[in-house]
């Protein structure tokens, strides 16, 4: 498609940026951008597929907030070793504006036929994203394999304080079956100062090229390890395409224990769960890093439930909770089964919340169907242990709702596993799930 080129020039109002370079900031690893990042209280992000176009990125700033500074990001795959796409369109309910890109990862070779290329543009002096909803329309990306996706991610101050924020950006590969460096991506970590309460972290990140659900080829399998005041929680399965074909854009709520000074983030393409899928490839384009004492705006809503599931020994597992997916309390889940075995979450540690493609969700009650979390708790009374658990509500009335699990002893050993195999869908015998919009 020819792109339309409308340039603009004054002192008032820019409709071209140029901030193009060669070198790239982080290739088959995120590294610290070569831009200044804005100081606020709290990052958002959105994003979309690019495989059609155009793509519309949704990005919700808190009401009364102030826009600090704004990045967008693209990816997509060449068939050779040259550079993507260096230009992309945007707009904001106005005529559509050329935005010139800076090389921050890539090209880097994948596979054959597939050299990844990410880019980055500070957007800020166009004012296209203001408080409240934007609808950002992204056209015009152009790579001889693939345009994947693009997102943006957002720097608002809202008056609570300045937030510790951090962001790391590039192109980092992952494919179980590959040799380093694309086998595994590189760990990032963000420091902080120590202090004496506990406090929630924001995670925004940006995973381009996963052939999910979206794509066709169904859930292909991923990990991703969060370690912070030396627990690691591990969520499963996140990546799917959950922004459109080939992006996937979300945000985590992570609660940072007293006396921790670090959190650290890494992807994986593997299979923890045995769903016996081939694991995703991926590319990691990017993350932010928020800290503040107050509870971060993310992705808002909660979850409820009741019933139960069985496991492959024919057991009745009952469970219930309240859980919120920025943190917030209360946070109640209670899962008992067999002969008196009970677990009680008394901390809700992670927690994202997605919409997955493969979900249609009728009647719709929330902006989201999947509640992904880690928790620490009692076992039979014992403090220390933890569960993963992923939470589906199909819809109504409840009958495709699944609830899978992992718990835990405080030794580590694992006591019982719900996990959503075929020979245990996970689907609810009884009872219901039901993601609501969070409350006012």
């Amino acid at each position: 498609m020819m792109k339309l080129l409308i340039i603009v020039l004054s002192l008032a109002f820019v409709t071209h940026i140029s901030v193009q370079n060669m070198r790239a900031d982080g290739t088959e690893t995120l590294g610290v951008p070569s831009i200044a990042i804005a100081s606020g209280s709290g990052v958002v992000a959105g994003g979309t597929g690019m495989i059609s176009q155009p793509g519309i990125i949704t990005v919700d700033v808190p009401g009364g907030a102030t826009v600090e500074q704004v990045l967008l990001y693209w990816e997509g795959f060449m068939a050779d070793n040259t550079p993507g796409d260096d230009t992309i369109f945007i707009s904001n309910g106005g005529p559509p504006v050329e935005v010139t890109g800076t090389l921050i990862g890539g090209p880097a070779f994948f596979f054959n036929g597939a050299w990844p290329s990410t880019f980055r543009a500070d957007i800020t002096a166009l004012g296209l994203v203001t408080a409240g909803t934007n609808d950002l329309v992204v056209d015009g990306l152009n790579f001889s394999d693939a345009a994947n996706g693009a997102g943006v991610m957002v720097i608002f101050d809202d008056g609570t304080g300045d937030a510790q924020i951090a962001v790391r950006d590039g192109t980092d590969l992952a494919f179980e079956g590959f040799p380093e460096p694309r086998l595994n991506t590189v760990p990032q970590t963000f420091n902080f100062p120590a202090s004496s309460e506990a406090r929630t972290a924001s995670i925004n990140l940006f995973f381009a090229s996963v052939s999910g659900t979206a794509s066709g080829f169904g859930l292909r399998p991923t990990a991703i390890e969060i370690t912070t005041g030396g627990v690691v929680s591990v969520l499963h399965n996140l990546l799917d395409s959950v922004s459109g074909e080939e992006w996937d854009t979300f945000s985590i709520s992570v609660d940072i224990p007293a006396g921790a000074t670090s959190l650290t983030v890494q992807a994986f393409s593997r299979d923890d769960l045995g769903v016996g899928n081939l694991p995703a490839s991926f590319d990691w384009v990017a993350a932010s890093f928020a800290l503040q004492p107050d509870i971060p705006s993310g992705v808002s809503g909660r979850m409820t439930g009741g019933g139960s599931v069985f496991t492959t020994e024919n057991v009745r597992v009952t469970r219930g909770f309240q859980i919120h997916c920025d943190l917030r309390e209360p946070n109640r889940l209670q899962i008992n089964w067999g002969k008196g075995n009970k677990f009680h979450m008394t901390k809700l540690v992670s927690a994202v919340c997605t919409d997955s493609p493969a979900i249609d969700q009728l009647p719709r009650s929330a902006p989201f169907d999947t509640f992904t979390g880690t928790g620490i708790g009692l076992y039979n009374r014992m403090p220390g242990a933890r569960i993963e658990f992923v939470f589906v509500d199909a819809g109504e009335p409840g009958v495709n709702d699944t609830a899978s699990f992992k718990i835990f002893d405080p030794a580590g050993n694992l006591v019982l596993d719900v996990t959503g195999d075929p020979n245990v869908p996970a689907f609810l015998d009884k009872g219901n799930i039901q993601a609501h919009k969070d409350n006012k």
